[in-house]
């Protein structure tokens, strides 16, 4: 039930997301999917505080999953707030950025869970415990709403980059259904693709970190505080790898490659950190998680940039939502089948399954072929100096002039 509490995420995910895009694409907008998000995670958060008792576990997960609900309303923030804010030259950096803010968020809970909450011998110190950590929650999370309440605006009054104008402008002629555009995404061989290797690479990530404080504990005792400050410091250099990764993205544009090294470092990061676990190296094991979590949590943001340069001009709230029902797909298939294999046979099986699955990853990654649809877009635009609609007859011809 405690590896629920993380998992109803991902599930709550894969039920909700696309109903939830539908009411933002056709009516509620970038503002009032920040404003519901920020105000259901503090409402769940609110409801948590209720629960600090052994008999009432039953409202933890209510409010847990009211909070898991939310993020079918917050993942898709980022990307979609990088192209309708930012120019062409910042995108892959704004999206990182937003990214950082989530990572954060994880990397405090890492840090200050093991700190608040003790594991006394007496069963009311740690009720006490975690008493203190839910208000400090519920209270964060109400200024945060507040804030987005008052601050939050839905998009400038113009279009930040010519790829956004061209985007607007066909979205208004081309008043489609909602599954016209999901059928035509899962054409795209390069989404599908990266929908996998992306989904196989986060899926692992959130195995890693629901089962972390139990494979770690197996070999080192009383390390629950350690469990924490690992879980952090992968969380932090993910952090920094997500913004690094952001601005040479931003610079460079190559995709593919920055794609294809990325996942194999990430690839040698979790082999590194199955074997020092292994062998009950401390210091070790610090060291490979902070590269292991540098490469895979910073490729956690990379995809997104790749999912938008595959699937422009579609919406990104759809094809980020795509994106991340296989991230909680395979994230939910892992940590079922990795929990049962801890339980029964130790965590050697549950190593070898992470790494055969990001193997499984970069395979996919390197045959992905190297598209760049929206700089493509820019770059024709630039030329052109003007924006035009596809399919609409000359006399009806939208120009939008970038200049």
């Amino acid at each position: 039930m405690v590896d629920w509490t993380s998992m109803s995420f991902m599930l709550l995910y894969v039920i909700f997301v696309f109903p939830v895009q539908y009411l933002s694409d056709n009516y509620c907008g970038l503002r009032w999917m920040a404003i519901l998000g920020s105000g259901l995670s503090a409402l769940g958060a609110w409801i948590k505080t209720f629960s600090v008792h052994p008999d009432k576990f039953y409202i933890a997960f209510i409010g847990q999953s009211i909070v898991g609900f939310t993020q079918t309303l917050i993942l898709p923030i980022p990307g979609r707030l990088a192209a309708q804010w930012f120019p062409s030259n910042e995108h892959s950096t704004a999206t990182c950025l937003g990214i950082f803010g989530n990572q954060f968020g994880i990397a405090l809970g890492f840090l200050l869970t093991p700190i608040i909450v003790k594991n006394h011998e007496n069963l009311d110190d740690i009720g006490n415990d975690l008493s203190r950590l839910c208000w400090i929650i519920a209270i964060v999370t109400t200024i945060g709403f507040i804030l987005v309440l008052i601050l939050f605006q839905e998009e400038p009054k113009l279009p930040p980059s010519e790829t956004r104008a061209l985007q607007k402008l066909n979205r208004i002629k081309k008043q489609e259904a909602f599954l016209v555009p999901i059928k035509r995404l899962c054409k795209n061989k390069s989404f599908i693709l990266l929908c996998n290797s992306h989904g196989l690479s986060i899926g692992v990530l959130n195995a890693v970190a629901t089962l972390l404080n139990q494979i770690f504990l197996m070999h080192f005792e009383n390390g629950e505080k350690d469990a924490g400050r690992i879980g952090l410091a992968m969380i932090i250099s993910g952090m920094a790898g997500s913004v690094i990764f952001g601005i040479i993205l931003d610079k460079t544009h190559k995709f593919k490659e920055t794609a294809v090294t990325v996942y194999f470092l990430t690839l040698c990061g979790q082999v590194l950190f199955a074997i020092f676990i292994y062998v009950g190296i401390k210091w070790m094991v610090y060291t490979s998680s902070i590269f292991l979590g540098f490469f895979m949590s910073g490729y956690f943001a990379l995809g997104y940039e790749l999912c938008t340069e595959y699937t422009y001009p579609e919406s990104e709230n759809i094809s980020a939502g795509i994106l991340n029902i296989t991230n909680s797909v395979y994230g939910i298939i892992l940590v079922i089948i990795l929990g049962i294999l801890l339980k029964e046979y130790s965590d050697i099986p549950v190593h070898i399954v992470l790494c055969s699955t990001l193997l499984l990853g970069f395979i996919l990654t390197v045959l992905t072929k190297d598209e760049q649809r929206r700089q493509d877009a820019r770059k024709k635009v630039q030329h052109e100096g003007t924006v035009k609609l596809d399919n609409i007859p000359e006399t009806d011809q939208l120009t939008y002039n970038i200049n």
